[in-house]
């Protein structure tokens, strides 16, 4: 055979090969199960929090701040408490334990900021309490001998923000939009944490304003990139704009752009406030998130009541409001896949419980960790799920 000829077909039989690796799914399902739940310093079933600090540090997961409503529901006046209390997860093969009388909390209760964990600690950006937005960070790093997690202050984040997405390349932490006081933000910074004198740098713009979207730092054609999945945005109408966008961002470039829309492979779907991970060499899986179709309605009915002309108007408004947040069904909860070298989405699965909101997902070793969260407006869920990725 003419040597030319034999080279064709040896190099067409690589590429047809690399081709059929790329496209093979690295996951096919994930199993769950419950791992632990969030109790109370006396022992006593926690209601949990929505927009907690979750990240993994020397082994243990850190279960911290975050936000809920102890005595009554929103819509009945009920008012949202910050916590500051720090809870500590160990395992031991497949048990989980919860250490006792930590002796450490935050420096003041926060929630909803964004969050990810670093071979250094977990680091944690921005987020609200009563009193005001943060644009403070800090980095946790939890001291077994001392049964305690030392804080250390990071810079000044350069805005105060909340709902704001974190992840990471190494130990160089990424920021990723986030709410303003009055505006969504399309600001998007690092910081490397081996530094000798650490500061946030200002990258370029993501293409839209963006919160409670999903940063993932995974690996692509050209070398690790940040993926940055979905997101809402607020307007002057107070009904936000849902998106079903993935953005890259080449770290190598420094640049953006525009890939596959978010979709279980047949239809696109809206995804904001949801969580997600890294999973073998170039698959990224999300969920937990709002597609936004009740949440778009409940945003219209504050907007209408807020400029309702009568009294009785106004009453009959907020009790068609109170009754489509009361009978809310949950979150989506379709297990979504992108592939970043066919940048192809499908759907592997339904989450078997109520779907999580405003909590990121923690890998702790090979599996995917959901900690609290909301599973309906005002209602949170104590539960710590434990996903088992099968190929």
């Amino acid at each position: 055979m003419n040597k030319s000829i034999f080279s064709l077909i040896f190099i067409s039989l690589i590429m047809s090969t690399t081709d059929a690796f790329s496209q093979k799914k690295e996951v096919n399902h994930v199993e769950w199960k419950t791992a632990a739940q969030l109790q109370n310093e006396d022992g006593s079933l926690s209601l949990g929090f929505a927009g907690a600090i979750n990240g993994i540090s020397n082994d243990v997961l850190l279960v911290t701040g975050g936000a809920n409503f102890p005595d009554k529901m929103p819509w009945e006046g009920g008012k949202k408490s910050y916590s500051k209390t720090i809870h500590v997860l160990q395992k031991c093969k497949d048990q989980f334990t919860w250490i006792k009388q930590v002796k450490s909390e935050l420096p003041e209760p926060i929630a909803y900021c964004g969050t990810t964990s670093t071979d250094l600690g977990v680091v944690y950006v921005g987020g609200e309490n009563e009193n005001r937005l943060s644009n403070k960070s800090f980095l946790l790093k939890w001291n077994a001998a001392q049964k305690e997690v030392e804080t250390k202050s990071l810079p000044d984040f350069p805005l105060a923000i909340a709902n704001i997405t974190l992840t990471h390349i190494a130990n160089t932490v990424y920021a990723v939009g986030g709410d303003e006081a009055k505006q969504s933000s399309d600001y998007f910074a690092s910081i490397d944490l081996n530094e000798a004198n650490p500061q946030w740098k200002t990258l370029p713009k993501i293409p839209l304003a963006l919160a409670n979207s999903v940063a993932i730092a995974q690996k692509g054609e050209n070398g690790t990139n940040i993926y940055v999945i979905g997101g809402r945005t607020k307007t002057a109408s107070g009904i936000s704009d849902l998106h079903n966008t993935t953005f890259v961002f080449d770290v190598k470039k420094q640049s953006w752009k525009s890939v596959a829309t978010i979709s279980d492979g047949k239809n696109s779907t809206n995804f904001s406030a949801g969580a997600g991970a890294a999973v073998g060499s170039h698959s990224v899986i999300v969920v937990g998130g709002d597609d936004g179709v009740i949440f778009h309605q409940i945003e219209t009915y504050l907007s209408q009541i807020a400029q309702a002309e009568s009294p009785e108007q106004k009453a009959d408004l907020i009790a068609k409001k109170n009754k489509l947040v009361t009978n809310h069904p949950g979150f989506y909860n379709a297990i979504l896949l992108y592939n970043t070298i066919t940048d192809k989405w499908t759907k592997i699965g339904e989450l078997p419980f109520l779907p999580q909101v405003t909590t990121p997902a923690v890998l702790w070793d090979t599996k995917i960790i959901l900690s609290n969260g909301e599973i309906k407006p005002g209602i949170r869920t104590p539960d710590i799920m434990l996903g088992i990725i099968r190929k």
